[in-house]
């Protein structure tokens, strides 16, 4: 597929528009910075308000490990990080309880200091996933401009990264590891590939779909990789602080996904299916929308191991089942925001290189700035609005499989339509 075949996506607009969007966006996160007072932003929203979530989480281990659900105490460590600035409302902890433990390390230096490293630390973490990705963007993109640094300034100029790196979040982590998943089983690199899914374990819900098509697939010795180093992980926290967080974290499951309805929570930045229809159907209907959630994992799951079964051979018709484990946790789980949409590049680049298709490259498009403007109406609205674009994607990514039925032949890999 060549870029003339499609008039509105030239080599000028590739280039100069996603330039565009990252002067501008950039420019306001500047402005927000140099407009602050105390850690408030000129934009009115607090600088890293995520960061200073998980620095609090980790402070309260270090105080006391069995706390760290405590809320009350949650609120006024949070507070009295940024004081006088005056926090909105409480930003809950809601990861298992072995994160907390890796939050401590952010800890060994002050909050601003911590904060900057950690910024600095997200763009070499985007750096570095975008040095991988490079690997896999089509030859007739990259004659079209998309080169390292185009894809960098893509990357970086993507609302959702802005988003997350506003809030101090570790998007950029993710999409690292996530890509890092990608690379290795495209390339049966089946060992570091375990070992990201145990690094992950941070977002487990972001994982399920991948072990899910590692365990039809056979691929036991990245299972026992994903094992080794999430016992590991999870083990050395028990043996420091026993099992009673769990129980408590347990309990809390349910308060967490009624956080939708709570006032001041950011429910329009939501993108699952869950997470749209808390927004749109009163707190009454939430029991029905929590089944129907239920009921959407175990089809999802259903379906997509389905699918792996039928690629359990190595081909390039896989991609379809690959790009379904990075969609399952923006469909099928209760909880995933903006900045997680992140997940969805190395998912595109991967289809762009083996299937290409003006409708998926219309619809990146669609996505790029359909986050940044639906974000905004969803902020008047109130309504989870991005989680529309998921699920056009999805509908997408479904008509294909049924047209192409890559199940019966292998998808040829080629970069012309």
């Amino acid at each position: 597929m060549k870029i003339s075949h499609m008039p509105f996506l030239n080599r000028r607009r590739l280039l100069d528009y996603p330039r565009l969007m990252l002067l501008s966006t950039w420019s306001i996160l500047g402005l927000n910075l140099i407009l602050h007072q105390g850690w408030l932003g000129g934009l009115g929203q607090i600088i890293g308000g995520d960061f200073i979530m998980f620095y609090a989480t980790g402070k309260l281990y270090q105080m006391d490990s069995q706390q760290i659900y405590n809320y009350d105490r949650q609120l006024n460590l949070q507070q009295s990080l940024i004081e006088p600035t005056q926090l909105p409302g409480l930003n809950p902890y809601m990861n298992p309880p072995y994160v907390a433990m890796i939050y401590s390390m952010l800890t060994v230096l002050p909050l601003p200091y911590s904060l900057m490293i950690w910024s600095t630390l997200s763009i070499i973490f985007t750096i570095i996933a975008v040095r991988q990705l490079i690997v896999l963007v089509p030859d007739w993109l990259k004659k079209s401009g998309l080169t390292f640094w185009q894809l960098f300034i893509v990357v970086l100029s993507f609302f959702p990264f802005i988003e997350g790196f506003q809030a101090g979040q570790n998007h950029a982590l993710t999409l690292l590891l996530i890509t890092s998943i990608v690379v290795c089983t495209i390339f049966n690199r089946w060992l570091p590939a375990g070992i990201c899914a145990g690094l992950l374990l941070y977002k487990p819900q972001l994982i399920i779909g991948f072990l899910i098509i590692w365990l039809v697939w056979r691929q036991v010795k990245t299972l026992i990789t994903f094992g080794i180093v999430a016992t590991l992980w999870i083990s050395s926290y028990i043996l420091v602080n026993g099992t009673a967080q769990f129980h408590i974290y347990s309990d809390l499951v349910q308060m967490f996904l009624q956080l939708p309805y709570v006032d001041g929570f950011p429910a329009y930045l939501q993108v699952t299916v869950y997470g749209f229809l808390t927004t749109v159907l009163p707190q009454t209907f939430w029991l029905y929308i929590y089944r129907f959630e239920q009921l959407l994992m175990i089809l999802f799951a259903c379906g997509l191991a389905w699918m792996a079964y039928k690629h359990r051979h190595p081909s390039s018709s896989r991609i379809p089942v690959i790009s379904l484990a990075l969609l399952f946790p923006l469909i099928a789980s209760p909880y995933s925001l903006l900045h997680d949409l992140l997940i969805l590049i190395p998912g595109f680049i991967l289809w762009l290189k083996y299937v290409p298709s003006r409708s998926l490259l219309s619809a990146a498009i669609v996505i790029y700035f359909g986050t940044f403007i639906l974000t905004f109406i969803g902020a008047i609205s109130g309504l989870a609005l991005p989680a529309l674009l998921v699920l056009g994607l999805l509908f997408i990514l479904m008509h294909w499989i049924i047209r192409n039925k890559p199940w019966m032949n292998s998808v040829q890999i080629t970069d012309n339509i």
